[in-house]
């Protein structure tokens, strides 16, 4: 009996210390409902030593799914293809080293909807990009009239598809949207010779003014290109401006493109108020009146135009920008020619409209002085280097960036 009983505790021991897999039932089915041709992100977190499995069951057709381990995270996407029904996929996550479950969700997909979609009208020999809503992860496969229309180009981008369209000749047609093989929307498309006009969105309008630049060289807001303000143009027009008080803002012109017609661009020369009439001369009629624009012109910061010369260099300051130990570097001088005085757009400032301050850490591998010269002290391997500028304009605006050197030994250059 002794040694009966002396097994049994030996057992309870043993069991004690093993740890069964959790099993699929055991453990919780999160439930989450997809629309279709939507996705899911249900990735989370994981030790960085632990690699998972994923399985699908019940599932035909309705998901797919892409699983994989990266680093301390588990990426699991689920992409939806048909609606479900009485049966619903299951995807179970279990870990490699012990088979235990770590996730289950179980994903119910409901039927995607309908989109609404506006009908337009554009003149014939003309461009007209069309933006329709598309919340799916897969494009429309459009049906139309191609007697009517064509398409040129198309661009898909925050659950928008932008499709540019030409006018051949004077007609309708209706552009029906499908995702296999399932019409999804539709819209009315009419060419013809329709009266141009200022559109409505753009009979006010401000831009800005900064004397040290001129303003269509901001990135936005700094002048009106007539072709986008006009409803309806015309492809063998091209459209002029009268401005009331030419003090205020004057233009530029600008060729016709494939897209454009030949028109102008208003920009400032200083602040205030203007109105501006628009016209429109086909072949060779007479100029026609379509509209006036009541132009506001606001003051820009000073740091506007550095940030507006910025937007002009892609790489930036600190791409490819070597610097080896004993050797220096004048950060101060780079961003002047850049940022400041620019070439490209015609900035100009006086040394007494703006003052720099730096800061360089570590120290005991970048120090810079009172004039932005930077000197490198050593040669830092791991890139662990941050430099930091703030200009200060007269008008009390500031501009700040920063980055780090690519630190090379003398022989890089050899």
């Amino acid at each position: 009996m002794k040694k009966f009983i002396s097994i049994l505790i030996m057992a309870a021991v043993a069991l004690s210390v093993f740890v069964f897999p959790v099993s699929a039932a055991e453990t919780k089915v999160v439930k989450k409902t997809v629309m279709q041709y939507m996705d899911k992100n249900l990735s989370f977190e994981k030790a960085e030593d632990d690699d998972y499995d994923c399985k699908v069951e019940n599932n035909n057709g309705f998901i797919k799914v892409d699983a994989q381990n990266e680093g301390s995270a588990y990426w699991l996407m689920v992409y939806t293809e048909k609606p479900t029904n009485s049966v619903k996929p299951t995807i179970t996550v279990t870990n490699r080293k012990d088979g235990s479950v770590v996730k289950c969700f179980e994903i119910t997909v409901t039927a995607a909807k309908k989109v609404s979609m506006k009908n337009v009208k554009f003149n014939v020999k003309t461009y007209r990009t069309i933006t329709v809503k598309n919340p799916y992860n897969k494009n429309y496969k459009l049906k139309y009239n191609k007697k009517i229309i064509k398409l040129t180009s198309s661009f898909f981008a925050d659950d928008k598809a932008n499709y540019t369209f030409k006018g051949l000749k004077k007609g309708s047609t209706t552009v029906k949207a499908y995702i296999k093989g399932e019409l999804f929307g539709s819209f009315k498309v009419t060419v013809g010779d329709f009266k141009a006009k200022v559109k409505n969105s753009f009979k006010k309008q401000t831009i800005k003014y900064n004397k040290h630049m001129k303003s269509y060289f901001f990135e936005n807001g700094g002048s009106v290109d007539i072709g986008n303000a006009v409803k309806n143009f015309h492809s063998d027009a091209k459209y002029t401006v009268k401005i009331k008080n030419k003090k205020i803002a004057t233009f530029r012109k600008l060729g016709k493109t494939k897209e454009m017609p030949a028109r102008v661009e208003l920009y400032s020369l200083k602040t205030g108020k203007t109105d501006v009439t628009v016209y429109e001369q086909r072949a060779k009629g007479k100029k026609t009146k379509v509209g006036t624009i009541k132009l506001t012109v606001k003051k820009a910061k000073d740091n506007e135009v550095f940030y507006a010369n910025m937007a002009y260099d892609n790489d930036g300051l600190f791409y490819e920008n070597f610097i080896s130990p004993n050797q220096s570097s004048s950060l101060k001088e780079t961003i002047t020619k850049r940022y400041i005085n620019c070439g490209f757009t015609g900035s100009k400032f006086k040394k007494s409209e703006y003052k720099f301050s730096f800061t360089a850490e570590p120290s005991n591998v970048l120090t810079v002085d009172k004039d932005g010269i930077f000197t490198c002290h050593s040669l830092d391997n791991n890139g662990d280097n941050k430099v930091t500028y703030t200009v200060t304009f007269a008008d009390g605006s500031k501009a700040k960036g920063s980055g780090s050197f690519d630190i090379v030994s003398e022989d890089f250059f050899a």
